[in-house]
């Protein structure tokens, strides 16, 4: 009971503190405004022209980047050329406008056109340069661990696949001109280009089956559809002809893998830049079935950057009836999947031995790690800021095997984890990125067993929740995500794991309004008073059936996936992983990391109630188990091999001083 006031009295504080930073937050804000008005209108007085200029190109750069669903984002070339003339605009306002500081152009026109031009041109080749190191950037999908395996068989049939890849890396490199823009050289090299492009072209068509999965999982594919053009005034559709290939007539010749493969290719390329882009995707789809379109969704998800099945389906294609079409498609497979599983055919049999058939829906701020109260992002004062909560990638891990399928995570295994965030999507994927690299991090470091997929919040309702505190917008927004998601995923359930600090709990209950067969399981982290939990109504929840598991750490959360449910979500042996996972981590976080020693010792303390909680239902099944074995325990304490240390205590005083 002391331990339980304790607590609240510290969720109270933090919920206080909160609103003291919220205030200081605006506060700041309209500060910095204010103080960024000022400045422009006293530049403004001193250069009015200078200033009228560059207010309108970053008029037009809002404009931009705000509307991404406008023509101009339908190929890397219109961009290319925004960027190109924005350049070239601001830099003749830099140097030509009488009031500029740097009006070079005033007294020698010659050196300020040929800045100009500079600045254009350089500007021009960065942005190619970027987009170049975005189409071979490595992406996070595995090849497979038998990839030389792979090699060596296809060179033992005699099939020279390492001098066919070696080929077209060596006419690609022969089209890719770092220095020339690829418009001017098809001009100037036409003839060289389309022969070069034919090679190409010939090397897919012709090759066997094993060999062609190869090549298109080794060569950089994304680099490839764009460099090979549709020539508008020849005969050369080369472009077009080689992803037909891949996509319409050899299509029965690809696995799941080099299909996902050619799925990324065709979205970093963008499905506008092509009018039968769209019909490539229906087509690879439409030509895959039940579990290999399960396997082929979850890879194109696994991939670690924001080219998702959802953006895939949801915003890069504009038609209607062919979202519709593959909607469809993908209901109809998960209908004959779960068929199976109803029938208790062989085939469910397999499918369960697999892996547990559910997708685990995870916030970020407060839920993965402490956001150390920073407003906006959370409320959660109890640990450092970005402290990676103790057990937390274990309960992940372990709520993904289930308890039917292997013990241990199998290496390159495609995981199903989810996060829900609503922190707003930027400009492409500036703001994906930054999350990306987090979970590569934990993965390289802390031991997270999948590339995660992402799916972000927008400005809309995050600057609701700013400017007026209103936290359904939130709450709607993540709703929204998970609708589409499961329309994509209908043969999976799905575990949703939150906080209660601001809308997710209020996110949980629409999700299972509207999906009560989809949502398995709700996980709340208790970051303040439960009662203050925004759309806290538990006489409501009663007569629903509405059933949060409102959890203090992840022993606690582990503890009632292993023991509230029959059968459980997870095992006996995984609640015991957690656990010592739970302890291995709190002891590995830094002093330097804790906000006072008190929130050490409160949270050790905290965790110790939960462990012996554990224990005890540790001692109890390992017990249960050896009676339905035959053996009786006669021991009174229960065999050490199923408890888990507490955490221990720093012994501040020597035995015998007087305190």
């Amino acid at each position: 009971k002391t331990d339980s006031h304790q607590s609240n009295n510290l969720l109270l504080f933090v919920v206080s503190s909160v609103k003291m930073d919220r205030v200081a937050a605006m506060l700041l804000l309209l500060t910095l405004l204010v103080g960024i008005l000022l400045l422009f209108l006293a530049f403004f007085s001193f250069a009015p022209v200078f200033c009228s200029c560059t207010l309108s190109l970053l008029y037009t750069l809002y404009l931009f980047v705000a509307y991404e669903e406008s023509n101009i984002h339908h190929a890397q070339e219109f961009e290319n050329r925004f960027w190109t003339i924005l350049a070239l605009l601001f830099s003749t306002a830099l140097f030509f406008a009488k009031d500029s500081p740097f009006a070079i152009g005033n007294w020698s026109p010659s050196i300020g056109f040929t800045l100009v031009i500079s600045i254009g041109y350089g500007v021009h080749a960065y942005d190619r340069y970027l987009h170049r190191q975005e189409l071979i950037r490595e992406h996070g999908l595995r090849r497979g661990s038998s990839a030389a395996t792979s090699l060596n068989r296809l060179k033992a049939l005699g099939i020279p696949v390492e001098e066919q890849l070696d080929t077209i890396h060596s006419c690609l490199s022969d089209i890719d001109q770092l220095l020339i823009p690829s418009t001017i050289n098809n001009i100037i090299n036409l003839r060289f280009i389309l022969k070069k492009e034919r090679e190409i072209i010939q090397i897919f068509e012709d090759v066997e089956p094993k060999a062609l999965n190869y090549l298109v999982q080794h060569v950089r594919l994304g680099l490839l559809f764009y460099k090979v053009k549709d020539h508008r005034n020849f005969s050369g559709k080369h472009r077009s002809e080689l992803i037909e290939c891949l996509c319409v007539t050899r299509i029965s010749a690809l696995n799941v893998l080099s299909k996902v493969f050619v799925l990324h290719a065709l979205q970093m390329l963008k499905l506008p830049a092509n009018p039968r882009a769209e019909h490539w995707v229906r087509n690879i789809l439409l030509n895959t079935s039940q579990d290999d379109l399960s396997e082929l969704k979850t890879l194109t998800d696994s991939k670690g950057d924001y080219f998702c099945m959802m953006k895939l389906i949801f915003v890069d294609i504009r038609s209607q009836s062919i979202q519709n079409d593959l909607l469809r498609h993908i209901r109809k497979e998960a209908n004959i999947q779960q068929a199976h599983m109803v029938m208790g055919t062989k085939k469910s049999k397999i499918r369960r031995s697999k892996h547990a058939w559910r997708k685990i829906l995870s916030d970020v701020d407060d839920t993965l790690y402490c956001s150390g109260g920073a407003y906006p992002a959370g409320i959660d004062k109890r640990y450092g800021k970005k402290v990676v909560y103790p057990g937390v990638l274990s309960f992940y891990r372990e709520l993904d095997l289930g308890i039917y399928g292997p013990e241990i995570w199998p290496p390159n295994a495609i995981g199903n984890l989810v996060f829900l965030s609503a922190r707003p999507h930027v400009y492409k994927d500036v703001s994906e990125k930054h999350n990306f690299a987090k979970f590569e991090k934990l993965r390289n470091l802390h031991g997270m067993h999948t590339n995660p997929s992402l799916m972000s919040g927008d400005l809309t309702s995050g600057q609701e929740y700013i400017l007026k505190n209103d936290m359904y917008p939130l709450a709607l927004k993540k709703f929204e995500n998970f609708q589409k998601y499961v329309s994509i995923y209908p043969e999976f359930k799905h575990i949703f794991i939150g906080d209660n600090g601001q809308g997710d709990v209020r996110a949980a209950e629409l999700m299972f309004d509207s999906f009560p067969d989809h949502l398995e399981a709700v996980y709340m982290h208790v970051v303040k008073p439960i009662e203050q939990t925004y759309g806290y109504d538990p006489q409501k929840w009663r007569d629903k059936k509405f059933k949060p598991y409102f959890f203090h750490n992840y022993v606690d959360a582990a503890l009632h996936a292993a023991s509230s449910r029959n059968p459980p979500l997870i095992t006996t042996k995984a609640l015991k992983r957690i656990c010592e996972d739970v302890v291995r981590e709190f002891k590995a976080i830094n002093m330097k990391q804790w906000p006072s020693p008190q929130h050490l010792w409160h949270r050790k303390d905290e965790l110790n109630q939960d462990l012996w909680k554990a224990n005890l239902f540790l001692s109890s099944s390992y017990s249960q188990k050896g009676s339905s074995n035959g053996k009786e325990n006669t021991e009174e304490e229960p065999s050490p091999s199923s408890q888990v240390d507490l955490l221990q205590f720093e012994q501040i005083w020597n035995i015998g001083d007087l305190v």
